[in-house]
């Protein structure tokens, strides 16, 4: 990976579940659940598009070592973050128009494979890039624990079980993405290029 592709990974890394634990502290502060409300709604988006980007630059830290997985969960990643993007226009449509794709027909395509898609594709990035070297074996397993919490938390609407889950992707993320950031300063100090680092 490129020295730039390694920084909006890391940045990306870091970002992206920031935004998420704001968007969950948005919903719990309008009342209405984890599924209902504009401004969170609007967080969430940009939530998932940082994850898009995440879940991309993470899966290609795989493609040397599990190129199979690395080339699945990519697939799964966007999918993922996709769904996620949809669940943010979905809460703003509930909160402004009173209506919602979750009672609709499509849900199971539109939201809720989607849905699912995420917290697979996240926890299994976990997994793999603990077992395989590529991050702190305790962030990567962390960072697994914290995706399984965030369906569950959002499917039985629990405000303290969501925001424990996204405090811990934060935690595991922001060491994940400095520990991405931080092989560049090396790789100059030792005249390697940033292309020669999957991490």
């Amino acid at each position: 990976m490129t020295a730039i592709g390694l920084r909006i990974t890391g940045l990306a890394v870091i970002v992206a579940p920031f935004l998420l634990l704001a968007s969950t502290l948005a919903y719990v502060a309008n009342g209405e659940g984890l599924s209902e409300g504009e401004v969170a709604g609007a967080i969430q988006i940009w939530a998932f598009i940082a994850f898009g980007v995440a879940v991309v630059g993470l899966a290609r830290a795989l493609e040397a070592s599990a190129p199979r997985a690395a080339a699945l969960l990519t697939v799964l990643g966007i999918v993922g973050a996709a769904g996620g993007v949809a669940y943010g226009m979905d809460s703003i449509q509930v909160a402004v128009l009173d209506g919602s794709i979750v009672e609709s027909s499509v849900t199971p395509f539109a939201l809720r494979l989607p849905g699912v898609a995420f917290p697979l594709s996240v926890a299994a990035l976990g997994v793999l890039l603990s077992k395989h070297g590529h991050v702190p074996s305790t962030a990567g397993y962390a960072l697994a624990v914290g995706a399984v919490l965030f369906p569950v938390s959002r499917v039985l609407d629990v405000a303290a079980l969501a925001i424990a889950g996204d405090v811990l992707v934060v935690l595991a993320m922001g060491a994940i993405g400095f520990h991405l950031l931080a092989p560049q300063s090396s790789a100059a100090g030792h005249g390697r290029s940033p292309a020669e680092h999957t991490f």
